[in-house]
């Protein structure tokens, strides 16, 4: 690839565009040592940090709770990547798609709407989207061939059985590490804040590894330590009683088993996987009440007067699959936009908005306030302009995707399982929100956009160094 300033990589095969943007950084002469370092340290530290984002609960051992083990594992990366632009690489690689440019004027759009409004909420997660987006290109840059890529997949199998095994200590001795349930059953958590996202993280790391089980050729150790993962969080992910990631989790199995080249392998996989969750339920009467319980949830109309007077066209939530929380915060995000369609409310004031403002939508005995619905978060606060931008970067990133799946068996398989992963975020943000601040979603764009660059063969990670 050229380095000059202007050069950007030629498609083949559906890869997507790179370009390369040299830095005017002198050159710096190292040693033999530094530079063994310094292509070392990308995969240490990339494994340190996806085996450390499920360590949500350490936050609880800093002052304020803005740190935690993984954030500052995230500085650590960025901190290296700098350094190693500055000594030894003097570039760095962006892919060239409208998804990362969208993805980019998004952030920017979002920061200046929360500065705008005063949200410090706003203004702290448009500062987390800043960071991420940094990190998201620091994956793509670190992750550079196939072995890179499976060790990463194999971290996030590691990180699934170790978690899996935390919550099966969990629900067996009846504790919890943080955040105990207030709702009368024990929902594993582990060492997430919220059991939804626990069980976020079943799925999606279930999903991949049946996909990389199943199509991509790799020894028989590895592929036996992806097919444990998947069976892994099968067993746990009923007892995080998440309702909405089960459903949708069997929808992107079905979409696994439909994009698999090896449908069979994927099939039987995704079969064993039905049939310990249905095992589980069996042994477990809790988890089959659970299940009765959404469906009695799901047939209560929608009756919020304060709603039904305002805006009596939100008589539609009545027909739609929600529970009564979700419906009164979705009327809401609704009612929002109608008031401000271009710019929205302004971002991250949701819930404090629900506090002011609009604290007449509220139900008596409800005290959530926080959007369990990303598309209602990003239109009630980005209003249409927002929404645009990111249905612009979801069609393109989809586009792209597809076209990368041009590319051979091995580079396919890797093209799919992080939008696989994305998928499942996607899908179950409309549920328990966390959708732009969920750091797995910027993991995942950065090995999509780098499987979807095209990847060097077996070879593992190799700074490209200025002396070359």
């Amino acid at each position: 690839m050229s380095r000059e300033n202007t050069a950007v990589a030629a498609e083949h095969g559906g890869r997507l565009d790179v370009k390369s943007i040299v830095l005017p950084i002198p050159h710096f002469d190292l040693s033999p040592r530094l530079l063994a370092i310094s292509r070392y340290l990308p995969r240490v530290l990339l494994v340190v940090w996806v085996l450390t984002l499920p360590l949500e609960f350490t936050k609880t051992y800093f002052p304020n709770q803005a740190f935690e083990v993984s954030r500052i594992v995230l500085v650590l990366c960025l901190l290296a990547f700098g350094a190693q632009i500055a000594i030894e690489r003097g570039e760095v690689r962006v892919p060239m798609t409208m998804s990362m440019l969208g993805l980019a004027l998004f952030t920017v759009y979002a920061t200046v709407s929360a500065v705008a409004v005063g949200s410090v909420q706003g203004m702290k997660t448009a500062a987390a989207m800043v960071a991420y987006v940094l990190m998201m290109l620091t994956v793509f840059n670190w992750t550079r061939s196939h072995a890179d890529h499976r060790q990463v997949w194999s971290a996030l199998a590691v990180s699934a059985i170790v978690l899996a095994a935390v919550g099966l200590l969990l629900y067996l001795t009846n504790s919890y590490i943080w955040n105990p349930p207030n709702i009368g059953i024990l929902r594993l958590n582990a060492t997430f804040h919220d059991p939804n996202i626990f069980a976020r993280f079943l799925g999606f790391a279930m999903m991949t590894m049946v996909l990389l089980a199943a199509d991509l050729q790799v020894s028989a150790r590895q592929r036996a330590l992806w097919v444990a993962a998947a069976l892994a969080t099968a067993l746990i992910m009923p007892f995080t009683f998440s309702r909405a990631v089960w459903a949708l989790t069997f929808v992107v199995a079905l979409v696994v088993i439909a994009m698999a080249r090896q449908r069979k392998r994927a099939l039987a996989l995704v079969g064993l996987i039905v049939a310990i969750f249905a095992a589980v339920a069996v042994i477990d009467p809790s988890v089959l009440s659970r299940a009765a319980l959404l469906a009695q949830n799901l047939e209560s109309p929608f009756k919020n007067r304060a709603f039904l007077e305002r805006a009596p066209w939100l008589s539609f939530l009545s027909v739609l699959p929600l529970d009564s929380v979700r419906q009164y915060l979705i009327g809401s995000g609704l009612i929002m936009f109608a008031d401000h369609p271009i710019f929205g409310i302004g971002f991250g004031t949701f819930s404090q908005s629900l506090l002011g403002p609009y604290a007449g939508l509220v139900p008596p005995g409800v005290d959530d306030t926080a959007s369990h619905t990303s598309l209602i978060t990003v239109v009630a606060e980005t209003g249409l302009l927002g929404l645009a931008i990111v249905l612009l970067a979801g069609y393109s990133f989809v586009r792209s995707t597809w076209r990368a799946t041009k590319q051979s068996t091995a580079e396919r398989a890797l093209v799919l399982a992080p939008a696989i992963g994305l998928l499942v975020i996607a899908l179950t943000s409309q549920f328990s929100g966390r959708f732009f601040e969920e750091p797995y979603l910027w993991l995942f764009l950065g090995l999509a956009y780098s499987a979807q660059a095209g990847l060097d063969g077996s070879r593992g990670y190799v700074s490209e160094s200025r002396s070359r």
